[in-house]
């Protein structure tokens, strides 16, 4: 159930309405920039609060692009606060970020969430547009991720690049090895380490990408590289059904 909603900006929930089929009640939220991007000096925030026992999936409608900004100009900035009650379940399974060269972004997402609860974190990053031949000469990027569980900090995980030529950082074999596509995905939830053997037997099978894959205190941590965003989107569509207990892919990933 739906308790509070606001929203204002360039900033929009949608909410698609789908046949449950069996499943236990959740709610699917899709997050739409209808500016269409995130400029230089933009800022966008939102928070999300679960009451015990909440349901939700939040995903986006397309790839947020973040656009090219000149050395003068401030930096794009979005912050995300998302606390969960006991049992609560969040999913936050957006599409991907695509950078374009100069591009200056800082993200930061806090989540607060109680010991029972269960949250399930994937993001990927695409570093500029290879298919029109872009060559990311420059970019600025600060992202954040801070996991509180019971007042915690459990995780924090950080990917900050400050490069002239990014295009040379990013090549070295010890960052990307010249792979334009990376991804993060992160189960906290008390059987998040019985989902280890499952992932490690994707890191034999997916072509294109490279995976390594860890658990231990209550979370399951998965870092991909892929030479495509089409074969990190494959991976997924096999991985993210298996960590979400059967349930269907997001309406908007079809």
């Amino acid at each position: 159930m739906l308790s509070v909603l606001e929203q204002g900006g360039c900033s929009r929930l949608l909410f698609p309405r789908l046949p449950q089929r069996g499943e236990s009640a959740s709610l699917e939220a899709v997050m739409v920039n209808v500016s269409g991007g995130v400029a230089a000096g933009d800022h966008l925030e939102g928070r999300v609060t679960l009451g015990a026992q909440s349901d939700l999936l939040l995903t986006s409608q397309a790839h947020e692009r973040i656009y090219r900004a000149r050395p003068e100009d401030l930096p794009g900035s979005i912050a995300i606060h998302c606390n969960l009650a006991e049992k609560a379940r969040l999913e936050w399974l957006p599409h991907g970020t695509i950078f374009f060269n100069g591009a200056r972004l800082e993200r930061k997402m806090t989540v607060e969430m109680a010991s029972d609860a269960r949250f399930l974190y994937y993001e990927s990053r695409i570093f500029g547009r290879r298919q029109s031949d872009e060559v990311m000469q420059s970019l600025t990027l600060r992202d954040h991720l801070f996991i509180r569980r019971d007042g915690v900090l459990i995780l924090r995980d950080s990917v900050i690049l400050e490069e002239a030529r990014c295009d040379a950082f990013l090549a070295r074999a010890a960052v990307t090895g010249g792979k334009a596509v990376t991804a993060t995905l992160v189960l906290v939830a008390p059987q998040a380490e019985d989902f280890l053997p499952i992932l490690r037997e994707s890191e034999q099978e997916h072509t294109g990408c490279f995976l390594a894959s860890s658990a231990w205190n209550g979370m399951m941590i998965l870092r991909v590289l892929a030479e495509r965003s089409w074969d990190l989107e494959c991976l997924m569509m096999k991985l993210l059904p298996v960590l979400r207990e059967g349930r269907r892919l997001p309406s908007s990933w079809r």
